[in-house]
C-alpha cells in the first residue's frame, strides 16, 4: 500500500494504491475552475502512470457543480491524452443532484477512448471495477 496527499488550489487528492487499484479522495472547500479541474486531472494522471495503476477510483467530494457544457468540451479538449487509456476509471460523484451531469461527462469521456463509468456510491463503483465489463 502506497498512500500520498498533495493539494492545490482549492482541492486536496489523498491518494491511495493497493495494486491494482489506485483511490484517489477529492476533496475541497470552495467550487473549483476549468483550470483548477484540468490541474488535478494532470495530477491523478502522473500518479497513477507513475503506480502502474490499472484501475483508477475517484471519490468526489467537492461541494462544487460540474462545470457547463462548453467548460467541459474545453476542459477535454485541453487535456488531450493524459495517459489513462489503459486505466479502467470509476468515478463517484458525491453529489447526487448532479447526476444527469455525469452522464454528460461520462459520454464525452468515452467519445474520448476512455474506459470509464460515472457512479453515486462507492460500493457499485468497486463491484465495476473487479467484475464489470471491459
Amino acid at each position: 500500500m502506497t498512500a500520498e496527499v498533495l493539494s492545490g488550489d482549492g482541492y486536496r487528492l489523498e491518494f491511495d494504491f493497493r495494486p491494482p487499484l489506485l483511490t484517489v479522495h477529492l476533496r475541497g472547500e470552495a467550487e473549483t475552475t476549468l483550470e483548477t479541474t484540468r490541474e488535478y486531472w494532470l495530477r491523478i494522471s502522473e500518479r497513477a502512470n507513475a503506480y502502474g495503476a490499472e484501475q483508477l477510483l475517484v471519490l468526489d467530494a467537492l461541494p462544487g457543480e460540474v462545470m457547463s457544457d462548453e467548460d467541459l468540451v474545453r476542459f477535454f479538449d485541453s487535456v488531450g491524452t493524459l495517459g489513462l487509456e489503459h486505466v479502467r476509471i470509476a468515478y463517484v460523484e458525491g453529489r447526487t443532484d448532479q447526476v444527469s451531469r455525469i452522464e454528460y461527462v461520462e459520454l464525452l469521456a468515452l467519445e474520448r477512448g476512455y474506459r470509464i463509468r460515472m457512479f453515486t456510491n462507492e460500493s457499485d463503483a468497486r463491484l465495476w471495477l473487479s467484475y464489470g465489463g471491459g
